[in-house]
């Protein structure tokens, strides 16, 4: 029984497999920890007797959610970093500056 895609498919390109890829399809294909696991991480399941194009673009799918949570801590590292900066530097002119009460006589 092949199961569908739930939104049109525009290419099927070719994907070259090493033997160890071939090893981790087959335990995708079964009822093993590592299905369930891909099922997890792509927050959909992966039922029993899924093609070998659906196994593909649930893991591509996967990968391509986590370079997008990667893409995001980076940004998120980078903000706290100028913000930090930013601070430093407000903290610096602080320090500068003659504090309000010193032209008081």
């Amino acid at each position: 029984m092949a199961i569908r895609f739930d939104r049109p498919v525009v290419r099927r390109p070719a994907l070259p497999l090493t033997e160890r890829d071939e090893r981790d399809l087959a335990l995708l294909r079964e009822d093993t920890p590592e299905r369930e696991a891909l099922a997890r991480l792509a927050g959909a399941s992966v039922p029993p007797g899924a093609s070998e194009g659906l196994l593909l673009h649930t893991l591509l799918e996967v990968a391509l959610l986590r370079v997008r949570e990667e893409v995001e801590a980076i940004g998120y590292a980078e903000w706290a970093r100028q913000r930090a900066a930013t601070e430093t530097d407000r903290r610096a002119v602080a320090r500068r500056r003659p504090p309000s009460w010193a032209d008081d006589e």
